[in-house]
């Protein structure tokens, strides 16, 4: 009960800011914690075009994206996100074996080498 609660806040303050990216991705995170994969899509992309620069938007609209076997279009909002966190262990390794399921052989073994080069610099601390 407690995520239709927040849910619902989270609504009505939309209603006053329809222009938050913040708060798109917020009742999309919610959405998909409900389980409802659609309304979380379309909150989440709606998140990315207003704000396809903030890095809490892009890992959550990728990590749906992704699990919906949208890949070709999670590695690119991933890569995005990599791009402003390039040391993102978890994110590399996702993008790298999402590659791989796609056939991209290629361009998964650069995320996995870059994913050693990570780990052994996190070693090395």
């Amino acid at each position: 009960m407690y995520h239709i609660e927040v849910l619902q806040r989270k609504l009505d303050q939309l209603m006053k800011e329809p222009d938050n990216p913040d708060l798109y991705n917020d009742i999309g995170v919610l959405l998909y914690q409900l389980k409802d994969w659609h309304n979380a899509e379309m909150y989440l992309q709606k998140a990315y075009q207003l704000d396809s620069s903030n890095k809490d938007v892009l890992y959550n609209y990728a990590q749906l994206l992704n699990e919906q076997y949208q890949w070709e279009k999670s590695i690119s909002i991933y890569t995005a996100y990599l791009d402003m966190e390039p040391n993102d262990i978890e994110v590399i390794q996702k993008v790298g074996n999402t590659c791989y399921l796609i056939g991209d052989y290629q361009k998964a073994q650069k995320f996995y080498e870059q994913l050693k080069v990570n780990g052994e610099e996190n070693l090395d601390r």
